[in-house]
């Protein structure tokens, strides 16, 4: 199986090296990238996921492009704004604790991401397959839409409140910059922000993810920040043996692969 690769700036990376969240990998064609790898221009990428997306075959579903209502905006940051922790206002990094696992079945990244950030709280009251039979999915048969990842967050999460939020194929630097607050004060609640990636051919890819022709749909809970950077669990570790557990990536590498789905946050 064939991984995209791509250089990245060398400090950074072995910043989240040493952090533990990237495993050293050696240079060579057949290597996960660090930062997802990927030759496309974010213009281009953009046009591939247009013209790839399979959204309005599944919207009824709640699959992409359902963003939270401007009320509910509202009251997430309401909330937020009212339980920002006064210790955390100056932090530039914070890490949630490591709950990764592996999904069970290959179209169990949702049941795994909900798993794993619930889990981040504190909260450990389902398993995989429990959530799988909410969401009416089976052992390699259906997937998790965003509404029903919504739902289990919000009915799972302790009273912490999620909203869906749409990015557009081609995400802006306003996105990035808006993700990162995002996370940032999800992050410092002791909340994971939950991330749904969208890669296509020869655009950026989650760490370890093939560049296959076929687009990828996934699912993954982010961990942490640190300054532009975050950090994020991904269960495909039983998909794909080039996946590891934790790793990192630049905001705008995330935003991008997020783009055309996005998070809920």
């Amino acid at each position: 199986m064939t991984i995209a690769a791509k250089a990245t700036t060398a400090g950074a990376l072995a910043a989240f090296v040493l952090a533990g969240f990237v495993a050293p990998q050696a240079a060579s064609a057949s290597s996960p990238s660090p930062i997802g790898g990927g030759t496309l221009s974010a213009q281009e990428v953009g046009a591939a996921k247009a013209a790839h997306d399979d959204r309005n075959d599944r919207s009824k579903d709640g699959w992409g492009g359902r963003n939270a209502t401007a009320a509910e905006l509202k009251s997430k940051e309401a909330y937020m704004a009212a339980h920002k922790p006064k210790s955390m206002v100056t932090a530039t990094s914070k890490m949630l604790a490591n709950t990764h696992q592996g999904q069970w079945y290959n179209n169990y990244c949702g049941p795994a991401t909900l798993v794993m950030a619930l889990g981040m709280r504190g909260i450990w009251n389902y398993d995989q397959g429990t959530f799988a039979s909410w969401i009416g999915i089976s052992p390699n048969n259906g997937g998790t839409g965003v509404d029903a990842m919504n739902k289990q967050l919000n009915d799972e999460s302790g009273g912490f409140p999620y909203v869906r939020v749409n990015l557009p194929y081609t995400p802006t630097s306003a996105d990035v910059a808006a993700f990162k607050n995002r996370l940032i004060g999800d992050t410092d609640a002791g909340a994971s922000l939950v991330g749904n990636a969208m890669e296509v051919y020869n655009g950026p890819h989650l760490v370890g993810h093939p560049n296959s022709s076929t687009t990828i749909y996934h699912w993954f809970p982010f961990q942490g920040y640190d300054g532009d950077w975050a950090a994020y669990l991904d269960s495909a570790t039983t998909v794909w043996s080039s996946v590891p557990a934790r790793s990192g990536m630049p905001n705008s590498t995330l935003v991008t692969i997020m783009g055309g789905r996005g998070y809920n946050w």
